[in-house]
């Protein structure tokens, strides 16, 4: 008869083997499992993408000019500069206005009122007064009557002006029809690529687009009202808007096999 000590060293060595056993039918299953993945990925069996991108443009001819118009006023005391300007801008306001702008076509965007300083041997930097400085911004919606809205606002007393800017307000057609050249032109280069690689075209899994900056054209310019005869007329140049170009750029991202 066997004794209670071989008996129990046959149940551990039962029990090691079963644990050795299930392991290695474990590892022989992952590694099954691995394989199998391996040659997927390998016979070209597993789902691959690849993204091209199209660039397409359109143009469009802008419809809104915009220009800022500023006055600057130098006095002695800070009463006397704000009411200086604020009368020469009331002016020129009152002169758009007249000419047919409209109230939401013009908008204050910078008001200013600071100490002037000179400097001297003596002194050094003392105050000389204060200046006012105040602009406005102003959409000119018939492009044909710009150099009119500029003469119009220097004879009445403006001084400062610049910032003409060219700008189509509703861009959505021409980027609408920039959107449909590029699309266009990324499908054409995707359907190339599967041509010459041998690749089949899946669906389209990603689509991202991006715009370029649009309407934003124009010439900046500057004046003094100073240097012109306020009685004398005033010869104002030509503006041409010309056109805007409107860039859409997309990428399509596809599944292919």
């Amino acid at each position: 008869m066997k004794t209670e000590r071989e008996i129990n060293k046959i149940e551990v060595s039962n029990r090691i083997f079963t644990v050795a056993v299930v392991f290695l039918v474990g590892l022989g299953l992952f590694w099954t499992f691995r394989m199998y993945e391996i040659w997927n990925q390998t016979h070209g069996n597993y789902p691959r993408e690849i993204s091209v991108e199209g660039e397409g443009s359109s143009y469009a001819v802008p419809d809104v000019a915009t220009l800022y118009l500023g006055v600057n006023t130098e006095a002695k005391t800070s009463e006397a500069a704000v009411e200086e300007n604020t009368e020469k801008m009331n002016a020129v306001i009152e002169g758009l206005k007249e000419f047919g702008l409209e109230d939401e076509d013009i908008q204050t965007t910078n008001y200013s009122l600071s100490p002037n300083y000179e400097w001297t041997k003596e002194k050094g930097s003392v105050q000389d007064g204060y200046r006012v400085d105040q602009s406005v911004t102003v959409k000119v919606r018939d492009l044909g009557t710009v150099g009119e809205v500029m003469g119009i606002a220097t004879k009445a007393g403006a001084t400062t002006m610049g910032g003409l800017n060219f700008e189509v307000e509703d861009p959505d057609t021409a980027k609408a029809e920039a959107r449909e050249d590029a699309i266009a032109k990324a499908k054409a280069k995707a359907e190339n690529i599967a041509k010459q690689s041998g690749l089949k075209l899946g669906k389209v899994l990603g689509y991202y687009e991006y715009e370029n900056n649009y309407g934003k054209g124009g010439m900046r310019m500057y004046s003094e009202s100073a240097d012109y005869d306020m009685g004398a007329p005033m010869a104002m140049p030509e503006i041409e808007p010309g056109q805007e170009e409107v860039t859409m750029q997309v990428t399509l991202t596809y599944r292919v096999y």
